[in-house]
């Protein structure tokens, strides 16, 4: 039997019914019918075997359209072996099995542009996979921070160098537990090196703060009251201090602190001034001695008026600067005296107000001299000759100015007399000494300088001393010579 399912009635490619004699439709089929009658041949065995029409046949369902978006897989599918086909011809898509399109095909010209709708497969895109990748490697390897850590660890006696190996210890350890590197037991081993070293430098910190010598206490005049730990360039006059041994023209750092002691403890050596070195580079170790000879007396000038209230052999001392101190912007220069044992127990300090006025007078008049010479005492006996006149030069200056200052006032009767016979000594021992400053050879200076020293007239200075109440020997041993 053949049969066919024509399309709608309207349908412009329905074919076109054979009118009947009525102008109506063909006989035997109902009028409206949606759909023709199915025609029999008279021989067929399956014809009907009597005349009831056979019901109307209901129109297909469209088909069921099922999203093209499968399910996720648990894995990406393998690759199809062809590519998918594109449409067959230019503008013309498939046909259903019917002849017309399936339903929801894309039609040549009436694509929607816009947001695809979920599910419906998109050119271009793989229907298959997610386009995962692969999964991240894990990094490989040994963490830098751990080795560094140990490094810093083991080199530890550099002092900043453990901090920094704790540091990248515990960074190199996090870094590693997260990313799966190698490296955590050299960054245990880091951490726990870095450990004992900054342990072991609180330990030594700790204990030389604890070992830190205390500064001295004073009292509202600055005297010292209880001992303590200054530099020699911070001494303060009544300082009182036994000399530590080698500090004498020594250059070393740890010999720059001294131990000074209330002046009723026994002692070798007292502060009694300080002055600064002038310059801005370095002057050199020569000239910061001579400015320090010269300086350092007239400063003892006024903390000890009398230098025979000083024990004997008794001398007088100065630090200075090197040129590492000066470099760090040291210009100070402590002037002490030192004396021959540390068996003073008391300051050598004299008050000028407690000296009367003939002898502030005297002692104004003879003290320059008296450190003239003492210059002189002090050079080298290897000195140019050049060197030596200045010092008898300075000497004749000094003797003229103190026989004018004797003789420019008159002294009380008891005193009077000696004064003059003085005056006229040193009147001659001036002259002398300016023939000494012209002397152009070693031998004739030094017959020169003995003459000098002749006329200086020590007993009527002894005696004019005397008589005004001053001391006339120096004290020795531990004693100090009282003002009278």
């Amino acid at each position: 039997m053949e049969s066919e399912i024509g399309p709608d009635e309207g349908d412009p490619s329905r074919p076109t019914e054979p009118a009947g004699a009525d102008g109506g439709v063909s006989e035997g089929v109902p009028e409206g019918a949606p759909f023709t009658a199915f025609e029999t041949d008279a021989g067929d065995p399956l014809a009907p075997t009597d005349n009831v029409p056979f019901a109307a046949v209901e129109p297909a369902p469209p088909p069921t359209v099922v999203s093209s978006m499968p399910a996720p897989p648990m894995s990406p599918p393998p690759p199809p072996p062809y590519p998918p086909q594109a449409w067959p011809g230019y503008g013309q898509a498939p046909t259903g099995p019917y002849g017309y399109p399936p339903q929801g095909a894309p039609q040549y010209g009436t694509h929607q542009y816009g947001t695809p709708q979920y599910g419906s497969p998109q050119f271009g895109y793989q229907p298959y996979g997610y386009g995962y990748g692969y999964p991240p490697q894990p990094p490989r390897g040994t963490n830098g921070m751990a080795i560094a850590a140990l490094v810093l660890g083991i080199c530890g006696f550099f002092f900043v160098t453990p901090i920094l190996g704790l540091i990248l210890g515990i960074a190199g350890l996090v870094t590693v537990r997260r990313t799966g590197q190698k490296g955590k037991g050299l960054a245990v081993s880091g951490i726990v090196l870095s450990g004992v070293w900054i342990a072991l430098f609180a330990v030594l910190i700790t204990v030389a703060v604890i070992n830190m010598p205390d500064p001295p206490r004073r009292d509202v005049n600055g005297t010292v009251v209880s001992p303590g730990s200054v530099s020699v360039f911070s001494l303060h006059p009544k300082d009182c201090f036994t000399m530590p041994a080698g500090v004498i023209g020594s250059t070393k750092s740890h010999l720059r602190n001294l131990t000074v002691v209330p002046c009723s403890t026994p002692h070798d050596s007292e502060a009694f001034g300080s002055f600064t070195a002038a310059g801005d580079s370095y002057p050199g170790t020569d000239a910061l001695r001579t400015d320090g000879n010269t300086k350092c007396l007239h400063l003892l000038d006024s903390y000890v008026p009398d230098p025979f209230s000083l024990p004997s052999d008794t001398r007088i001392q100065f630090v200075y600067p090197n040129s590492q101190a000066w470099g760090d912007d040291q210009r100070r220069v402590s002037c002490f005296l030192q004396f021959p044992a540390p068996t003073m127990t008391q300051s050598v300090y004299h008050d000028p107000a407690s000296y009367t006025a003939d002898q502030r007078r005297f002692l104004a008049a003879v003290t320059p001299l008296a450190d003239a010479i003492g210059d002189l005492s002090d050079t080298p006996q290897d000195a140019d000759l050049s060197v030596l006149r200045q010092r008898a030069d300075a000497i004749a200056t000094a003797t003229q100015n103190e026989v004018s200052a004797l003789t420019s006032a008159p002294w009380p009767d008891t005193v009077q007399t000696t004064v003059n016979s003085l005056a006229a000594s040193h009147q001659n021992m001036a002259q002398l000494w300016t023939q000494a400053a012209k002397d152009t050879d070693l031998t004739t200076f030094n017959q020169d300088r003995r003459r000098a020293d002749i006329a200086y007239d020590l007993p009527e200075m002894t005696s004019l001393r005397t008589t005004l109440g001053l001391a006339t020997t120096r004290p020795t041993g531990g004693a100090t010579q009282k003002t009278v």
